[in-house]
Parts: C-alpha cells; sequence; structure tokens
C-alpha cells in the first residue's frame, strides 16, 4: 500500500497595509531586515483585532502618523508568497486607503521610506508587489 504524501501545510499571515498616494506613486517602507526590498506599510492582524486596528497600530509603529479612522476605506486583497519566507509561507494582504495626520518618518522598524510607481527598479519590489500589488494599482489609475 502506498504511503501518503506529506504535504507540508501553507501558512498564511494576514496582513492590513496602507495604500498612501502622493505623485501618482505609493509609500513603501524598507525594515532592517531587508537590503534592497521595500514593503508596503501595514502589518500582522492580531489575534481579536480588527484590520482597521492593525492598520492604525502598525502605521503609528512604523512611520509614526496618525491613521484618521473615519477615513479608512477598503480597496482590494492580494495573496502570494511572502517576501523572504519558505515555500509554505503565503501573504494575504488586505490594502486600504486612508488619511493620515502627520509626516510620515523612519523608525526602529522602518529605516528608509520612498513612494514608489510601475517605473521602480523590480530589485526593490517583492515577488507580490511586482506581480500583483503593482500592476493592479496601475491598472486602477492609482501609480504611473
Amino acid at each position: 500500500m502506498p504511503k501518503p504524501e506529506n504535504k507540508p501545510q501553507v501558512r498564511i499571515i494576514r496582513k492590513a497595509a496602507l495604500a498612501l498616494f502622493r505623485d501618482k506613486k505609493i509609500i513603501m517602507g524598507r525594515d532592517n531586515k531587508n537590503d534592497e526590498v521595500f514593503i508596503m506599510i501595514g502589518g500582522k492582524v492580531e489575534e481579536g483585532e480588527t484590520d482597521q486596528q492593525c492598520l492604525i497600530r502598525e502605521v503609528k509603529e512604523e512611520i509614526e502618523v496618525d491613521v484618521k479612522p473615519d477615513s479608512i476605506k477598503f480597496l482590494t486583497e492580494f495573496t502570494g508568497p511572502a517576501h523572504g519566507k519558505s515555500n509554505d509561507v503565503m501573504l494575504n494582504i488586505k490594502l486600504y486607503e486612508a488619511e493620515i495626520v502627520g509626516e510620515p518618518k523612519t523608525t526602529d522598524e522602518i529605516v528608509e521610506i520612498q513612494y514608489f510607481d510601475s517605473t521602480t527598479d523590480h530589485k526593490h519590489i517583492s515577488e507580490i508587489g511586482q506581480t500583483q500589488i503593482f500592476p493592479w494599482l496601475k491598472s486602477h489609475g492609482y501609480i504611473n
């Protein structure tokens, strides 16, 4: 009798991310774990936390600005490979547009901030960013 195949269990990381635009570009941050790749501002949704609560908390931690809660608007959702993780880890990103209070700053978590569009060198963008997020943003007129 053949042995049943042991397929690795796929783990999904749920993330709420901020879509903040300036001059047809989106804000991205580079953490101290990455030399070149920038990631969406936002983070993992904790147990018992709503996406909106996560977004407000993570944006404050990562770029030291406040999100106006009444301005949070769901844009879309993406699922794909998590950058820098093994093949059995997927990332589910719910992307929200929102207004902020303050000017984004680097922090202990986000050591560099830049605004990117579809002309950005792919070495700075994760696979899910290259294959899903940036094409969607461009086709919907959010970025150049």
